[in-house]
């Protein structure tokens, strides 16, 4: 497969075959989504609810046939829900919420949460569709570059989100359709414009379903913007502003959703976040003595490592009340001025988040059918929740080669870095090392901006989408490697 510079030259397939292989590449897209969660066996695999999926579902009326009425921490998939009135004001502002309330329109009484898997199957195959479309303009071979981003989609780890009440899924499915934009833009030239503007709407699209899943996913818009705005479409006007166009109007359209979600989130969890970021993160990282920083007593270092949710009883002495309920912003500001005075502290917390992308599994969130007559407990896995801290590391530590993580992004950043030297020379290989770049430092922006955003509390879960960019970077750098050994192999 040829990719880069001079894929103009070739001559294009005809539009019948180019639809045709969007078709075959939609079904076989979807098809892998379908069979890895299980979704015609009728037991689906799917993520147990640790009580975030109430935040989308109270609001459209939906009801877990449940003992107790509540999804959560029920062994298992809560997969049955009684459809009526909303039992909340109103859902977390989510572009999963969008996609849950289009899958329960038309369901009058009872709704299956395998329901919301095909939707995802459907949407993921569209996405794959339309990249292959726009990917195939300078041949058809050229589409294999999207097998990328849709081989990770056969990992269950990934797939099974999609049956969930969680925000995730919707920022897999950005992020998805953010790399097979990318991909179809690697292997087409300035002469195809169409294709070209396809795709870069199609990472516009992607960046923008992602952050608006969770705010903590924004890193994935802006990596969708700054593609937007340096990739090229066309010599000359108007074509030459069709990306930078593309990028304005999609930060545009973003911030209203993003703001309305921020909002939401400081309304209803801004001291439960303060609380994380202060024990679990800044305590955690810059020892006992903090404390005069933080404008706290030195018996708050007694409450290190301790989470919000999960943990022991909270603190209700009038130093936690005044730090936590009612002066947030400002503790949360000495919190992170405290952390910018120690750029070790940042590094290893940074470190921690990546490490932590290695249980992407999730594995104290179950896959298989829920218990509908266990009433919901109090918390879940104090280790894997990261609300304790001995537990937290004790997880940490169970993992296999923890440097992994760290080592393939430095590696990634260091490639994408080194094609300012020579990319004129092997400007296919470029792309490829680029666009690992491109997944790395997007990782990191998604670790930082979770560990930063609610400490270490669920940081694994809280990591996972980048689990998934992670897998594409090594798999990009693989990708910049067979490259090069084939450019060899013709010389």
């Amino acid at each position: 497969m040829t990719t880069g510079v001079g894929a103009e030259a070739h001559r294009a397939p005809t539009g019948w075959h180019r639809v045709t292989l969007a078709a075959g590449a939609t079904v076989l897209a979807a098809s892998v989504v379908v069979f890895t969660l299980g979704l015609p066996t009728g037991r689906p695999v799917g993520v147990e609810d640790n009580g975030d999926g109430f935040r989308l579902y109270c609001g459209l009326g939906l009801v877990p046939r449940t003992v107790d009425r509540l999804a959560a921490w029920k062994g298992g998939v809560v997969t049955d829900f009684a459809v009526g009135a909303p039992i909340c004001g109103s859902s977390t502002p989510s572009s999963a919420t969008l996609v849950l309330h289009a899958a329960v329109l038309g369901h009058d009484g009872s709704f299956a949460l395998a329901t919301l898997g095909w939707w995802y199957a459907v949407l993921a195959g569209v996405v794959v569709g339309v990249a292959a479309w726009a990917a195939s303009a300078g041949g058809l071979r050229r589409a294999a570059v999207l097998v990328v981003p849709v081989a990770p989609l056969a990992l269950v780890p990934f797939t099974r989100l999609f049956v969930s009440t969680y925000a995730e899924p919707a920022g897999l499915l950005g992020a998805l359709a953010l790399a097979c934009g990318i991909a179809a833009v690697m292997v087409t030239g300035r002469a195809d414009r169409r294709a070209r503007t396809v795709a870069l709407a199609l990472v516009a699209v992607g960046g923008a379903v992602a952050a608006t899943a969770k705010p903590a996913y924004v890193p994935v818009l802006v990596a969708a913007v700054v593609v937007c705005a340096v990739v090229r479409v066309g010599r000359r006007r108007p074509w030459r502003v069709v990306g930078p166009a593309i990028a304005v109007v999609t930060v545009l359209a973003a911030a209203g959703p993003i703001g309305a979600a921020v909002n939401f989130q400081n309304e209803i969890y801004e001291g439960a976040n303060v609380h994380d970021i202060v024990f679990t993160l800044a305590l955690t990282e810059l020892g006992p003595t903090a404390t005069a920083e933080l404008g706290l007593p030195p018996e708050a270092a007694a409450l290190t490592g301790d989470g919000y949710f999960n943990a022991p009883p909270r603190a209700t002495e009038d130093w936690w009340v005044r730090a936590v309920r009612d002066e947030p912003d400002a503790t949360r500001a000495a919190a992170y001025a405290a952390l910018a005075r120690d750029p070790a502290a940042l590094l290893r917390a940074v470190g921690v988040g990546l490490q932590a992308t290695l249980g992407a599994d999730l594995p104290y969130l179950a896959a298989g059918p829920g218990d509908v007559a266990r009433p919901s407990p109090p918390g879940g896995d104090p280790g894997w929740s990261g609300a304790h801290q001995p537990d937290l590391h004790s997880v940490l530590g169970s993992f296999r080669a923890p440097w992994l993580p760290s080592a393939l992004v430095l590696l990634a950043l260091g490639a994408a870095a080194s094609t300012v030297a020579w990319r004129r020379r092997a400007p296919a290989c470029a792309r490829w090392c680029l666009a690992a770049g491109l997944g790395a430092a997007t990782a990191v922006g998604l670790v930082v901006a979770a560990v930063l955003g609610d400490g270490y509390f669920e940081v694994f879960k809280h990591v996972w989408l980048a689990a998934y960019l992670l897998v594409l970077t090594g798999l990009c750098l693989l990708g910049a490697l067979a490259h090069l050994a084939l450019s060899g192999r013709r010389r």
